[in-house]
């Protein structure tokens, strides 16, 4: 599933469509009237891109696990929409010269300005992890209240911080030196807003493209890049978990038992 930094680079592909007039929109192949609307404004939070309209119309989509976005100059991009299945093709969005074509989205929502449940979805999320603004600690006293959880879990909470998803919990576990298996309650406040500031200096990073590899994600049986240790990887709900059995041990029983916030 796309995580928020690929999120932030589509929004980033996309920003040329700010001041277009669209010719077109469909929802799997059905049109939808929003022809001679200019778009104001692209942007993300966590997993989810937003397109803002002139008229209060929002654009709100999801990719979910398999989504992609694909965009087209017209001569090229008319035939391939064309050839492309109604169901598969979740949105399409098309200007006096590209397409933009969202294959097999999760979510693809239009709302008009004064729709009952327009930003309900966004509103319900945590803080963008990405945000110039971002704050781990007010994202670590949220994330404390889920004491027998583990920390790996509750990073993926977007409640809590939009935009982490399996990728950056597991590096941001690595670069904390903090086994994703731990209870959270078994960690201080300080060290729970440390694996937040960890995800949030890891994806801006990507965002910018100054970051290459993964230390422990997909490197299962690989040696650790720092110690050459072999990289474990177990399933932790429902995701598989890569960590560093020597950098990333596990609390001592007494230690992870005690769910004191001291410290």
């Amino acid at each position: 599933m796309p995580e928020g930094d690929s999120l932030r680079r589509l929004a980033k592909r996309l920003a040329p469509l700010v001041g277009q007039s669209l010719e077109s929109v469909t929802t799997q192949g059905l049109p939808r009237a929003l022809e001679g609307r200019t778009v104001t404004h692209v942007d993300a939070h966590g997993k989810h891109l937003l397109i803002d309209l002139d008229d209060g119309t929002q654009i709100r989509t999801h990719l979910g696990m398999n989504g992609r976005v694909r965009d087209y100059d017209r001569t090229r991009g008319d035939p391939i929409i064309a050839g492309t299945s109604p169901g598969r093709a979740s949105l399409v969005i098309t200007t006096h010269d590209r397409i933009y074509l969202w294959l097999t989205a999760k979510t693809v929502e239009i709302a008009a300005r004064r729709a009952p449940r327009r930003g309900m979805a966004v509103a319900q999320l945590g803080q963008d992890i990405l945000a110039a603004d971002f704050d781990p600690d007010r994202a670590a006293a949220k994330a404390a209240v889920f004491t027998e959880r583990a920390i790996g879990e509750t990073l993926l909470d977007q409640t809590i911080a939009a935009g982490i998803g399996n990728i950056w919990k597991c590096e941001a576990c690595f670069a904390q030196q903090i086994d994703p298996r731990t209870p959270t309650g078994a960690l201080a406040l300080p060290q729970i807003a440390a694996l937040y500031r960890s995800a949030h200096e890891l994806m801006t990073q990507s965002v910018r493209g100054g970051r290459r590899g993964y230390s422990v994600y997909l490197r299962g049986g690989k040696p650790c890049l720092t110690c050459q240790t072999a990289i474990a990887v177990e399933m932790l709900g429902l995701r598989w978990t890569w960590w560093c059995p020597h950098c990333q041990p596990p609390l001592p029983p007494s230690v992870s038992g005690n769910r004191s916030r001291r410290g």
